[in-house]
């Protein structure tokens, strides 16, 4: 099976763009998970007046909730309070938009794993 220079130099192409793809995916999976898990905490705060906030490096400081409105980053460091269920909700549409992201990655990777079958193919033929 001999490839030319221009098949050489399109299979490595090919290549580069799935290893980018396969990162951007990896990416927007543990933003999903991240995402996932900060709406189970949400939950836990609904339930529970007194809370553990990491701090960072494993320690933790304990904290009693007086208010149940959240200090939100809506976008270009942009604060705003809100409710546990308007916080859940920017969660939800975050989650929903990586989703779909996903979802184009996962297409495009697709596409690019039948072209790479196409220039085999058409090398054994």
């Amino acid at each position: 099976m001999d490839f030319n220079h221009e098949q050489l130099i399109r299979i490595q192409t090919m290549e580069n763009e799935v290893n980018s793809l396969k990162t951007q995916l990896d990416f927007i999976e543990n933003n999903i998970l991240e995402l996932n898990a900060l709406n189970e905490s949400l939950d836990a705060l609904e339930k529970n007046k007194d809370i553990l906030v990491n701090i960072g490096k494993r320690v933790f400081l304990p904290v009693s909730i007086t208010e149940k409105k959240l200090i939100v980053d809506v976008g270009s460091s942009n604060l705003v309070k809100k409710n546990i269920v308007e916080t859940k909700k920017i969660i939800e549409d975050q989650i929903a938009s990586l989703m779909k992201a996903k979802g184009n990655i996962m297409k495009n990777l697709e596409d690019l794993q039948e072209e790479m079958e196409e220039l085999i193919n058409q090398q054994t033929i």
